[in-house]
This record gives C-alpha cells, structure tokens and sequence, in this order.
C-alpha cells in the first residue's frame, strides 16, 4: 500500500474528501461510484464497476464469440479490460485501456476502423478491422465491446456486435 502523507479530517456528516490528486492519478470522476471495504482495521475504496459485476456473463460472451466469429473480443469498462478472448487474454486483461479507447466509448456510437492500428493500452497497439461498440445504460456510457479481425467487418458482425452491448446494458439496468 503507498502512503499518499495527506490527512483529511471527517466532518459532522461523516464525509471525507479525497484529494484531487489522488482522484485524477486513479480517473475519479465526479459522480463516480465507490465500494467501501474493511480490511482489519482499514477501510478501502476501490472504484465501483458495474461491468466488472458482470465478469462471468463477459467471459461467456467473448469466449463464445470467438469461437463463433474467429476474431478477437475484447470487453472493457471505462478504466480497465474485464474481459478478453483466449489468445489476448494474457496481454490485456486487467490493463488499463487507452485514452483513445475511452474517448471512443464517450463519444457514444459505433466505431468501425478498417485496416488501421489502434492503442489499446499505452503500450500495445493491434492492427486489423475493429469494431468499438459502446456500452450505454440509463444514458451512461460504462465500457465497450471491440473486436479486432483480419476479416472484413459485415453487416452482421456489427449488428452482433451492437445486440451484445445491449445485453450487457440490459443486465446492468436490472
């Protein structure tokens, strides 16, 4: 655990604020969700997600899309990748997503790139046919679908690839 050196005190309602710095080192929006854990004599904050509560449904759905497509899916939140098809598995689960990934998903619509290479971190870039479909639910933008394939990209992937978004919206609502 780093120590930040910053002590903040509880005022009458029993609130604290986090330091600027540390919310924007750790993406802290206003507005953002936090789950609140003990841990002995410690309490922890971690940043809510609510596709990460989804992690089994996600694994289904990109294993089983890879099967089904032959090409490499990729699930993400606004901060990390929680899911991802067998053989990018290893290089992007739980990494951080790039900026160029997020301001995708913030803008809101489907994206479709042909035979380009794009940042999926700040390190590692894929190149092929992608297609980044945002995650929207109650008018949130919460994460992406994305699939990167040699393939040429049809109607019916992108359409695929817009019901999953769906769904994972879906159970996110309910």
């Amino acid at each position: 655990m780093k120590l930040a050196g910053i002590v903040r005190r509880i005022d009458e309602l029993g609130r604290i604020v986090i330091p600027k710095e540390i919310r924007k080192t750790l993406h802290i929006k206003n507005g953002e969700n936090l789950e609140i854990f003990i841990d002995g004599e410690t309490i922890v904050l971690k940043k809510y997600s609510e596709l990460g509560n989804l992690k089994e449904l996600s694994d289904t759905i990109t294993e089983t899309l890879y099967k089904a497509l032959k090409s490499n899916i990729l699930i993400t939140d606004t901060d990390k990748f929680i899911s991802v098809s067998a053989n990018l598995k290893n290089k992007y689960l739980k990494e951080e997503i790039s900026e160029n990934i997020l301001k995708y998903i913030n803008d809101r619509k489907v994206i479709i790139l042909k035979n380009q290479t794009i940042n999926l971190t700040k390190e590692n870039k894929e190149t092929g046919n992608i297609i980044i479909s945002p995650i929207i639910s109650n008018g949130d933008a919460l994460g992406s679908v994305i699939v990167i394939t040699d393939k040429n990209i049809t109607e019916n992937t992108i359409n695929t690839i817009n019901i999953i978004s769906s769904i994972l919206a879906k159970h996110i609502e309910s």
